[in-house]
């Protein structure tokens, strides 16, 4: 009996790189079920937003350049007194024509919002009297893209959409012409394949001191781009353009 139990040892004793091997899978396992109960806490949690509506927010139909890095984004100020006292520059920034804004749009020149300091969140559906400061800097002249543009779920949407929308840009208070704008039409692959068409220009030339340029978009009725339904009223895009040099 003595030599019979000689290699019947228990597996702690005849063979200790299994016993790791459990203790480490045990381990492992452990590990995954907190990890399991906490994203479960933190994604369904109440007090808060989710991890699923934190990451993955429902996009919203106003164009915004799909490549820009995303910028410093705060809540949309009001403008400040220093703002509101600003006194408009003697020279403004010079616009190019429709064919050298086309030719800008093919040429991937930057939008003005790639430079922006101080970018704001934008709900998915704008209210009207909304007002949305963008801060750029710039330390010597470039040319830039600015624009506008809006996305629907059907070209039959997009086209109502826009028979119910008005559009006034101006550079320093001074209204541009919309026939002096370029019009790009494309869609995007977001989930819902959106049509889009977006109105802009080139800003060629920037002269030195502080520039306001405004996109005012007004909705003369309610109007259902597909996906959300924006109330009648106006909202302002402004751009604060400060140029040092």
């Amino acid at each position: 009996m003595d030599d019979n139990n000689t290699n019947l040892n228990p597996i702690e004793e005849s063979d200790p790189q299994r016993r790791t091997i459990m203790l480490i899978m045990v381990g492992v396992v452990g590990v995954g079920l907190c990890a399991l109960f906490l994203i479960a806490f933190l994604w369904f949690r109440p007090d808060e937003v989710s991890l699923f509506a934190k990451y993955f927010p429902s996009l919203t139909p106003t164009v915004r350049p799909t490549s820009t890095p995303a910028p410093t984004r705060t809540p949309a100020p009001n403008l400040t007194a220093t703002q509101l006292a600003w006194v408009k520059p003697a020279e403004s920034p010079s616009l190019g024509s429709v064919d050298e804004a086309k030719t800008a749009w093919e040429s991937y020149v930057s939008y003005i919002e790639y430079l922006a300091s101080v970018y704001p969140d934008i709900p998915d559906v704008n209210q009207p009297g909304d007002i949305y400061i963008i801060e750029v800097y710039l330390n010597e002249s470039e040319p830039l893209r600015w624009s506008y543009g809006w996305c629907a779920t059907t070209k039959e949407l997009l086209e109502e959409n826009f028979s119910h929308m008005q559009f006034v840009f101006e550079v320093n208070e001074i209204p541009v012409p919309l026939k002096d704008l370029f019009i790009y039409e494309f869609s995007r692959d977001d989930g819902s394949l959106s049509l889009c068409r977006e109105y802009g220009t080139l800003v060629k030339q920037w002269p030195h001191g502080i520039h306001h340029l405004d996109v005012q978009i007004t909705f003369t009725q309610p109007t259902d781009d597909g996906q959300n339904i924006y109330p009648a009223g106006t909202h302002t895009f402004k751009y604060i353009v400060t140029v040092e040099n």
